[in-house]
Protein backbone atom coordinates (compact mmCIF):
# COMPACT_ATOMS: atom_id res chain seq x y z
CA UNK A 1 0.00 0.00 0.00
CA UNK A 2 1.60 3.06 -1.09
CA UNK A 3 0.57 5.91 1.68
CA UNK A 4 2.26 8.41 -0.68
CA UNK A 5 -0.25 7.85 -3.39
CA UNK A 6 -2.69 8.20 -0.73
CA UNK A 7 -1.83 11.46 0.56
CA UNK A 8 -1.42 13.11 -3.09
CA UNK A 9 -4.89 11.68 -4.21
CA UNK A 10 -6.54 13.61 -0.80
CA UNK A 11 -4.85 16.42 -1.84
CA UNK A 12 -6.26 15.89 -5.39
CA UNK A 13 -9.88 15.73 -3.56
CA UNK A 14 -9.21 18.74 -1.62
CA UNK A 15 -8.45 21.09 -4.78
CA UNK A 16 -11.49 19.91 -6.75
CA UNK A 17 -14.12 20.76 -3.38
CA UNK A 18 -13.67 16.82 -1.25
CA UNK A 19 -12.75 17.40 2.01
CA UNK A 20 -11.49 14.87 4.74
CA UNK A 21 -11.75 12.04 2.44
CA UNK A 22 -8.11 10.87 2.92
CA UNK A 23 -9.99 8.45 5.74
CA UNK A 24 -12.15 6.96 3.22
CA UNK A 25 -9.21 6.29 0.77
CA UNK A 26 -7.21 4.75 3.22
CA UNK A 27 -10.30 2.16 3.88
CA UNK A 28 -10.89 1.29 0.52
CA UNK A 29 -7.26 1.33 -0.77
CA UNK A 30 -5.91 -1.12 1.61
CA UNK A 31 -8.11 -3.87 -0.02
CA UNK A 32 -6.59 -3.49 -3.01
CA UNK A 33 -9.20 -3.56 -4.89
CA UNK A 34 -8.85 -3.02 -9.06
CA UNK A 35 -11.17 -0.09 -9.00
CA UNK A 36 -13.61 1.15 -6.66
CA UNK A 37 -16.43 3.67 -6.16
CA UNK A 38 -16.22 6.62 -3.42
CA UNK A 39 -19.26 8.06 -2.60
CA UNK A 40 -19.49 11.73 -1.67
CA UNK A 41 -22.13 14.31 -0.55
CA UNK A 42 -22.15 17.90 -0.84
CA UNK A 43 -24.15 20.58 0.13
CA UNK A 44 -24.59 23.81 -2.32
CA UNK A 45 -26.81 26.85 -0.92
CA UNK A 46 -29.46 23.94 0.57
CA UNK A 47 -29.07 21.43 -3.00
CA UNK A 48 -27.66 18.31 -2.48
CA UNK A 49 -24.87 17.35 -4.52
CA UNK A 50 -24.07 13.31 -4.87
CA UNK A 51 -20.91 12.31 -6.42
CA UNK A 52 -19.66 8.68 -7.15
CA UNK A 53 -16.24 8.76 -7.53
CA UNK A 54 -14.47 6.44 -9.38
CA UNK A 55 -10.72 5.40 -8.87
CA UNK A 56 -8.85 2.57 -10.83
CA UNK A 57 -5.46 0.96 -9.79
CA UNK A 58 -2.51 1.67 -12.46
CA UNK A 59 -1.05 -1.68 -13.21
CA UNK A 60 2.46 -0.29 -14.21
CA UNK A 61 2.63 1.94 -10.94
CA UNK A 62 -0.06 -0.20 -8.75
CA UNK A 63 -0.83 3.40 -7.82
CA UNK A 64 -4.65 4.42 -7.65
CA UNK A 65 -5.82 7.51 -10.18
CA UNK A 66 -9.12 9.06 -9.83
CA UNK A 67 -10.59 8.46 -13.09
CA UNK A 68 -13.94 10.57 -13.23
CA UNK A 69 -16.59 11.60 -10.97
CA UNK A 70 -20.90 11.04 -11.66
CA UNK A 71 -22.43 14.13 -9.95
CA UNK A 72 -26.25 14.11 -9.34
CA UNK A 73 -27.86 17.35 -8.39
CA UNK A 74 -30.94 17.49 -5.97
CA UNK A 75 -32.62 20.79 -6.03
CA UNK A 76 -34.28 21.68 -2.57
CA UNK A 77 -37.66 22.37 -2.87
CA UNK A 78 -41.09 22.45 -0.69
CA UNK A 79 -41.36 18.69 -1.15
CA UNK A 80 -41.09 18.24 2.70
CA UNK A 81 -43.68 20.35 3.51
CA UNK A 82 -46.25 18.44 2.18
CA UNK A 83 -48.06 15.09 3.56
CA UNK A 84 -47.52 11.86 1.42
CA UNK A 85 -50.04 9.13 2.15
CA UNK A 86 -50.42 10.41 5.54
CA UNK A 87 -47.09 11.14 6.56
CA UNK A 88 -45.71 14.74 7.20
CA UNK A 89 -42.32 14.46 5.96
CA UNK A 90 -41.01 17.78 7.84
CA UNK A 91 -42.07 16.32 10.98
CA UNK A 92 -40.54 12.85 10.07
CA UNK A 93 -37.18 14.81 9.21
CA UNK A 94 -37.35 16.58 12.60
CA UNK A 95 -37.62 13.09 14.02
CA UNK A 96 -34.62 11.92 12.63
CA UNK A 97 -32.73 14.72 13.81
CA UNK A 98 -33.27 13.82 16.97
CA UNK A 99 -31.59 10.08 16.64
CA UNK A 100 -28.06 9.81 17.03
CA UNK A 101 -27.87 7.13 13.94
CA UNK A 102 -24.35 6.56 14.12
CA UNK A 103 -25.10 5.06 17.79
CA UNK A 104 -28.42 3.48 16.44
CA UNK A 105 -26.25 1.72 13.81
CA UNK A 106 -23.44 0.52 15.81
CA UNK A 107 -23.56 -3.89 16.43
CA UNK A 108 -20.13 -2.75 19.31
CA UNK A 109 -22.59 -0.69 21.48
CA UNK A 110 -23.52 -3.30 24.06
CA UNK A 111 -26.79 -2.05 25.68
CA UNK A 112 -28.69 -3.27 29.12
CA UNK A 113 -32.77 -3.03 28.49
CA UNK A 114 -35.86 -4.13 30.85
CA UNK A 115 -38.89 -5.03 29.21
CA UNK A 116 -40.69 -3.60 32.17
CA UNK A 117 -38.86 -0.15 31.81
CA UNK A 118 -40.37 1.83 28.77
CA UNK A 119 -37.07 4.49 29.17
CA UNK A 120 -34.37 1.38 28.62
CA UNK A 121 -36.14 1.36 24.97
CA UNK A 122 -37.83 4.90 24.44
CA UNK A 123 -35.21 5.16 21.36
CA UNK A 124 -35.84 1.58 19.55
CA UNK A 125 -39.53 3.12 19.75
CA UNK A 126 -38.40 5.63 18.13
CA UNK A 127 -36.69 4.34 15.49
CA UNK A 128 -38.89 1.12 15.24
CA UNK A 129 -41.74 4.20 14.13
CA UNK A 130 -39.38 6.49 11.92
CA UNK A 131 -38.73 2.73 9.77
CA UNK A 132 -42.65 2.78 9.73
CA UNK A 133 -43.01 5.87 8.32
CA UNK A 134 -40.21 5.60 5.99
CA UNK A 135 -41.82 2.49 4.57
CA UNK A 136 -45.24 4.01 3.95
CA UNK A 137 -43.41 6.61 1.76
CA UNK A 138 -41.49 4.15 -0.17
CA UNK A 139 -44.97 3.24 -1.51
CA UNK A 140 -45.94 6.34 -3.51
CA UNK A 141 -43.10 7.19 -6.11
CA UNK A 142 -43.22 10.41 -4.81
CA UNK A 143 -42.46 9.00 -1.38
CA UNK A 144 -39.31 6.81 -2.18
CA UNK A 145 -37.37 10.13 -3.34
CA UNK A 146 -38.71 12.02 0.04
CA UNK A 147 -37.16 8.43 1.64
CA UNK A 148 -34.23 8.13 0.20
CA UNK A 149 -33.31 12.11 0.21
CA UNK A 150 -33.83 11.29 4.31
CA UNK A 151 -31.83 8.13 4.60
CA UNK A 152 -29.09 10.26 2.38
CA UNK A 153 -29.15 13.08 4.95
CA UNK A 154 -29.03 11.07 8.30
CA UNK A 155 -27.60 7.83 7.78
CA UNK A 156 -24.34 9.07 5.32
CA UNK A 157 -21.58 7.55 7.43
CA UNK A 158 -23.29 4.96 9.31
CA UNK A 159 -23.48 1.14 9.28
CA UNK A 160 -26.43 1.06 7.92
CA UNK A 161 -25.72 -1.67 5.37
CA UNK A 162 -25.04 -4.07 8.19
CA UNK A 163 -27.93 -3.64 9.45
CA UNK A 164 -31.31 -2.91 6.71
CA UNK A 165 -29.02 -2.96 4.01
CA UNK A 166 -27.45 -0.47 0.86
CA UNK A 167 -29.93 2.40 0.03
CA UNK A 168 -31.74 2.00 -2.88
CA UNK A 169 -30.74 4.47 -5.92
CA UNK A 170 -33.96 6.62 -6.59
CA UNK A 171 -34.04 9.12 -9.24
CA UNK A 172 -36.25 12.21 -9.08
CA UNK A 173 -37.35 13.54 -12.66
CA UNK A 174 -36.40 16.69 -11.66
CA UNK A 175 -32.76 15.87 -11.05
CA UNK A 176 -29.97 16.45 -13.20
CA UNK A 177 -26.94 14.50 -13.63
CA UNK A 178 -23.37 14.88 -15.26
CA UNK A 179 -20.19 12.52 -15.58
CA UNK A 180 -16.79 15.03 -15.38
CA UNK A 181 -13.51 12.90 -16.65
CA UNK A 182 -10.02 13.75 -14.36
CA UNK A 183 -7.18 14.96 -16.79
CA UNK A 184 -3.88 13.22 -17.26
CA UNK A 185 -2.05 15.84 -15.30
CA UNK A 186 -5.24 15.08 -12.17
CA UNK A 187 -7.18 18.99 -13.03
CA UNK A 188 -10.75 18.55 -13.16
CA UNK A 189 -13.89 20.01 -12.44
CA UNK A 190 -14.58 21.29 -9.11
CA UNK A 191 -17.53 20.78 -6.94
CA UNK A 192 -18.76 24.66 -7.32
CA UNK A 193 -17.59 24.20 -11.03
CA UNK A 194 -19.72 21.45 -11.06
CA UNK A 195 -22.99 22.87 -9.40
CA UNK A 196 -22.93 25.78 -11.72
CA UNK A 197 -22.83 23.41 -14.52
CA UNK A 198 -25.57 21.40 -13.26
CA UNK A 199 -27.61 24.77 -12.24
CA UNK A 200 -27.75 25.61 -15.48
CA UNK A 201 -28.71 22.19 -16.92
CA UNK A 202 -31.66 22.31 -14.34
CA UNK A 203 -32.63 25.71 -15.67
CA UNK A 204 -32.47 24.46 -19.55
CA UNK A 205 -34.23 20.97 -17.73
CA UNK A 206 -37.27 23.33 -16.34
CA UNK A 207 -37.77 25.23 -19.32
CA UNK A 208 -38.01 22.68 -21.32
CA UNK A 209 -40.61 21.51 -19.69
CA UNK A 210 -42.40 24.68 -19.50
CA UNK A 211 -42.38 24.14 -23.46
CA UNK A 212 -43.73 20.84 -23.52
CA UNK A 213 -46.18 21.85 -21.08
CA UNK A 214 -47.44 25.08 -22.84
CA UNK A 215 -47.33 23.05 -26.29
CA UNK A 216 -49.62 20.13 -24.89
CA UNK A 217 -51.64 22.85 -22.98
CA UNK A 218 -52.58 24.90 -26.63
CA UNK A 219 -52.87 21.18 -28.30
CA UNK A 220 -55.21 19.99 -25.76
CA UNK A 221 -57.91 22.85 -26.38
CA UNK A 222 -61.26 21.56 -27.48
CA UNK A 223 -62.11 22.89 -30.90
CA UNK A 224 -65.01 24.15 -29.74
CA UNK A 225 -64.17 26.27 -27.26
CA UNK A 226 -62.46 28.23 -29.96
CA UNK A 227 -64.81 30.77 -32.30
CA UNK A 228 -62.43 30.82 -35.42
CA UNK A 229 -61.34 26.81 -35.23
CA UNK A 230 -65.07 26.17 -34.90
CA UNK A 231 -65.44 28.20 -37.41
CA UNK A 232 -62.67 26.30 -39.31
CA UNK A 233 -63.88 22.65 -38.82
CA UNK A 234 -67.28 24.07 -40.50
CA UNK A 235 -65.94 25.46 -43.39
CA UNK A 236 -64.05 22.02 -43.39
CA UNK A 237 -67.19 20.37 -43.36
CA UNK A 238 -68.96 22.38 -45.98
CA UNK A 239 -66.25 21.64 -48.41
CA UNK A 240 -66.34 18.28 -47.82
CA UNK A 241 -69.36 17.77 -48.39
CA UNK A 242 -69.64 19.53 -51.30
CA UNK A 243 -66.64 17.48 -52.51
CA UNK A 244 -68.98 14.24 -51.81
CA UNK A 245 -72.29 16.02 -53.78
CA UNK A 246 -69.77 16.39 -56.75
CA UNK A 247 -68.69 13.05 -57.04
CA UNK A 248 -72.26 11.86 -56.91
CA UNK A 249 -73.24 14.13 -59.75
CA UNK A 250 -70.18 12.98 -61.75
CA UNK A 251 -71.32 9.32 -60.77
Amino acid sequence: MNIQNIAELSKQLEMLGFHDAGGLLLKRICFKPADFYLPQRVIKEKDVMLFSLYFERIQKTDNYQLQYYDVTLQKANGGLALPVDGVNPAELEKQMAGIDWKKAFSLDDKMSWNAEDKSTWETELRISCVIESLSILEKSEPGKVIAVALKQKFWAGTLHQEIIGSIPLVKNKADVSQRFYIAEDGSGITTDEAYRFLQNKYMEKQLQLKRKQSDNGDESIPEESNGTSSSGLLKKKRIAGKGKRNRINQD
